[in-house]
C-alpha cells in the first residue's frame, strides 16, 4: 500500500498546490493530511476549503493538529486561553480565527486524533498519539518512545509538528515525521512531505521536496492584511517562512531565559543575539 503524509501546511496555498501536484503521478491509495492545516500563514479558510474538495475524491484522510485545535479553541473563547488573549504572539491566532466561519469550526472540531490502520501496524498522528505536541524527533527519549508503543501499539509511527523530516529504528518499531509542507524548519524551504510503501511485512519511505513559488506565498502575507494586523506573530511566521528556520520556539525560550517580555522590544534584542538564525539559504 502506498500512503502519502502531508501535514504542517499553515495556511501556505501555493505550497500545498505543488505538493499535490507533485503527488498525482505517485499513485498514493491513502493520502493522510497529518494536522496544522491552518495557522501561521495567510491562506486559512482557502486551505480548508480545499480539503473539502480533497475529501470528495474518497482517498484523502484527515488528523487534528495543535495549531488547529488553538484557531478552534480561540474562535470559541476557550476561558483556558484567557492569558494568550492580549499576548502579542497571538495577536496572528486572533486574525486566524476571524477568517474562519462556523462550518470551517465544526469541520476542524470533528478531526480524529490519530488513524490506525491495524492490517498494516501503522499509526499516524499530528505528534504522538497521546499529545499532538510531542513530536518524534531526536529530542524525544527511548524510553518516551517505548511508553507510546505500549500504550498504542505500531510496528509504525508516523507523526509531523516539528516541521523536520526524521527517521528512527527503536526495537521493532519505526518512527518516522514527516516534515512540514507549509513551513519547513529544515534550511530546505521546498514543501516537503513524506510517502510510504508499506505491507504487513515492511516499510519504505521517501521524503519528497518540492520546489514552489515561495515569493508568492511571502506576498500573501502582505496581500491578505496578515503582516499588517498580525502583530508579533505574524512576523515570526513570515520570517521562518522565509529562513525555513524555527523562530518562534527559540525566541520564547531565549526571553524566559533573560527574564524579558514577549514583544518587540525583546524581539529586537533577540535578532542581535542570534543573528545566525536570519539567514537565508
Amino acid at each position: 500500500m502506498r500512503v502519502a503524509i502531508l501535514s504542517d501546511i499553515h495556511g501556505n496555498l501555493p505550497a500545498l498546490e505543488a505538493a499535490l501536484a507533485d503527488l498525482e503521478g505517485l499513485d498514493a491509495d491513502l493520502v493522510v493530511v497529518n494536522g496544522d492545516c491552518i495557522n501561521r500563514g495567510p491562506a486559512n479558510r482557502e486551505v480548508i476549503e480545499r480539503m473539502w474538495e480533497l475529501a470528495q475524491r474518497g482517498k484523502f484522510r484527515f488528523t487534528l493538529g495543535n495549531h488547529d485545535d488553538l484557531v478552534l479553541r480561540w474562535a470559541r473563547h476557550d476561558p483556558s486561553l484567557s492569558e494568550l488573549y492580549d499576548d502579542p504572539l497571538f495577536v496572528s491566532t486572533s486574525w486566524a480565527a476571524s477568517q474562519l466561519q462556523p462550518e470551517h469550526l465544526e469541520w476542524i472540531a470533528a478531526l480524529p486524533y490519530q488513524i490506525y490502520l491495524e492490517e498494516l501496524g501503522l499509526r499516524i498522528a499530528h505528534g504522538s498519539p497521546r499529545h499532538y505536541r510531542e513530536g518524534y524527533d531526536e529530542r524525544l527519549s527511548d524510553m518516551a518512545i517505548a511508553e507510546i508503543v505500549q500504550e498504542y501499539p505500531a510496528r509504525t509511527l508516523v507523526g509531523s509538528h516539528t516541521h523536520r523530516p526524521y527517521v528512527r529504528q527503536q526495537g521493532g518499531t519505526l518512527v518516522l515525521n514527516s516534515g512540514a509542507v507549509g513551513s519547513p524548519f529544515n534550511g530546505d524551504p521546498r514543501a516537503q512531505y513524506m510517502l510510504l510503501e508499506i505491507s504487513p511485512e515492511q516499510t519504505r519511505w521517501e521524503f519528497r521536496q518540492v520546489p514552489y513559488d515561495l515569493e508568492a506565498a511571502l506576498r500573501a502575507f502582505h496581500a491578505s492584511g496578515l503582516l499588517e494586523e498580525g502583530g508579533l506573530g505574524a512576523h515570526l511566521f513570515y520570517l521562518e517562512l522565509k529562513t525555513a528556520r524555527s523562530l518562534l520556539t527559540p525566541f520564547l525560550l531565549w526571553a524566559v531565559a533573560q527574564g524579558l517580555p514577549r514583544d518587540w522590544d525583546s524581539w529586537r534584542l533577540f535578532q542581535q543575539a542570534h543573528p545566525e538564525r536570519f539567514s537565508v539559504r
